[in-house]
């Protein structure tokens, strides 16, 4: 009988804590399909835009990943997240990203393989801001 209730604490606790993060906000735990530098931001109204994500070898933005520019597109069922120094996570506003801003994007959806290449972020995270010379997509600035 004893074993029964230690159990029927331990799953109760187990509930709860489950429970409770699940509302805390976190990027997904792969790697992002771009990271890089905001160079272009068209705003579709409301919470949504198209964002033209180019990377550039610099520290700030870190590690080439699947790709080096992409039209992103961002909508409603986008999920915006703001990273901090300490890695910690929350919540953001499409109002927060402009050009000049650092992100990570892991799209959802078909992918568009023009080149740039074109997707719909199903996350987005903001990660910093970028004071260099802003990057062209290589074959598209000349």
């Amino acid at each position: 009988m004893k074993r029964i209730g230690l159990f029927i604490v331990v799953a109760a606790a187990c509930l709860a804590l489950t429970g409770c993060a699940a509302g805390a906000p976190s990027a997904p735990d792969t790697e992002p399909d771009i990271r890089g530098v905001v160079t272009d931001v068209s705003s579709a109204g409301g919470s949504s835009a198209s964002l033209r994500v180019v990377w550039t070898e610099d520290a700030v933005i870190g590690a080439q990943t699947g790709y080096d520019a992409a039209q992103v597109a961002v909508n409603d069922d986008t999920e915006l997240l703001s990273r901090a120094a300490d890695g910690s996570v929350a919540d953001a506003e499409i109002e927060e990203i402009a050009v000049g801003t650092v992100v990570e994007a892991w799209f959802e959806g078909p992918v568009a393989e023009s080149y740039p290449v074109q997707a719909t972020a199903g996350t987005l995270v903001i990660v910093g801001t970028y004071s260099g010379e802003l990057p062209e997509p290589p074959g598209l600035g000349e």
